[in-house]
């Protein structure tokens, strides 16, 4: 079956190129550079936990325009080859990855878990980062977001399979599971230590899985007949300055119960009519060119290298250049330069090398590298606490 980013035409959206999805590349662009802003020291100004929810929309919401596509178009889902293409297309980076920084991590003379070796390459990340934290050292605690979209890939398709038959009750059971992720973050705050409870419920996959099904919802309802009007009534200007409203205030919120809790929901919603606008709503066209520019594409194409490798490229900047003050700010101009120079390598000689094998297995990787969003994220085992 074909993995495939062309859009049907059910919401008179035209597409890009190889049928790719317009615009999210800037998506893509714009979350991985917070992100890294966030991890680069300005952690306080910078919201870094919004980077990763934008990437975890985008991904339910091309991840699931893909799947009705398959299911529309062959009548069902091959589940075994969507794995094949989502392990071909994850795994090498990270295999390298690990391997590379956890040698350049012993040859200093430091321990490396192998419990947090294992936990990386079974993607158990984030559950490691709130039970056993001490065992990432050398690993990367940044990983856990990826443990999140990987626990939804091995999920989802089979649920969506189910679901697609009975189309009227797939958004309805979504969203019920995206209730029942808030209710937990609820019970979770009202019952934990607040440190625990804002690092649980900023990581592990039953609480934030919902930010990635409210993008599958929203594409469900862009694919069915009521896409049209459903997309003209969502991106309405006065719909899309509520919803950037919402964002906005949901960041400047400081309460931690709020924080833990609500604030992960509303920005789930209120990223909707704004994806629909820099994506497939009609009227939007200057937004989509912006997204669109050749940076910004080329900066969404790099953006898992540029996920698993920032913080290295950072650590090689503070050791060339040790310090504070002005010598920090040298050390992270540096490691900016050095993070987009390891996802350049790491993309030319690790990921293209599979793009011809992943076509076996149905991908149209021309626009699939063009479109298809990777979830980076900053790391609460690291240190960082959600901004």
């Amino acid at each position: 079956m074909t993995l495939s980013s062309q859009p049907r035409r059910t919401s008179g959206v035209g597409t890009g190129p190889a049928g790719r999805i317009p615009g999210l590349d800037g998506l893509r662009a714009f979350s991985i550079l917070v992100v890294m802003a966030s991890h680069s020291g300005l952690h306080a100004l910078v919201p870094g936990v919004f980077g990763v929810t934008v990437f975890f929309f985008i991904s339910g919401f091309l991840i699931t325009a893909l799947l009705v596509d398959e299911q529309a178009g062959r009548g069902r889902i091959a589940i075994g080859a969507f794995y094949a293409r989502r392990l071909l297309r994850l795994y090498p980076p990270l295999v390298a990855f690990i391997a590379i920084t956890g040698a350049v991590w012993v040859l200093q003379g430091r321990h490396l878990d192998p419990v947090g070796v294992l936990g990386a390459l079974a993607y158990l990340t984030n559950y490691l980062a709130v039970f056993h934290r001490e065992a990432l050292a050398g690993i990367g605690g940044q990983l856990w977001s990826l443990a999140v979209e990987e626990h939804f890939y091995l999920i989802y398709p089979l649920l969506l399979a189910a679901l697609l038959p009975r189309r009227p009750w797939a958004v309805p059971v979504l969203l019920a599971i995206c209730a029942g992720s808030l209710l937990l973050r609820i019970g979770v705050s009202l019952t934990q230590p607040v440190d625990f409870a804002t690092l649980y419920t900023g990581i592990a996959t039953e609480c934030r899985i919902d930010a990635i099904l409210y993008g599958a919802v929203t594409a469900l309802v862009w694919r069915s007949p009521a896409g049209p009007a459903f997309v003209a009534r969502a991106t309405r200007p006065i719909v899309v300055a509520v919803a950037l409203g919402v964002l906005l205030a949901s960041l400047a919120v400081r309460d931690d119960l709020f924080r833990n809790t609500l604030r992960y929901t509303l920005q789930g919603l209120a990223l909707a009519p704004v994806v629909l606008a820099a994506t497939v709503a009609p009227g939007w066209g200057r937004l989509r060119r912006l997204c669109d520019a050749p940076a910004a594409r080329w900066i969404g194409q790099h953006s898992y290298s540029l996920y698993l490798w920032h913080f290295a490229g950072f650590a090689a900047g503070e050791a060339l250049v040790p310090g504070t003050g002005l010598r920090f700010v040298a050390a992270m101009l540096i490691g900016w330069v050095a993070a987009f120079l390891f996802a350049a390598l790491s993309y030319r000689v690790v990921e293209r090398p599979f793009f011809a094998l992943r076509t076996r297995f149905g991908s149209h990787v021309a626009a699939l590298e063009t479109a298809a969003p990777r979830a980076p994220a900053p790391s609460p085992a690291a240190g960082t606490r959600p901004a």
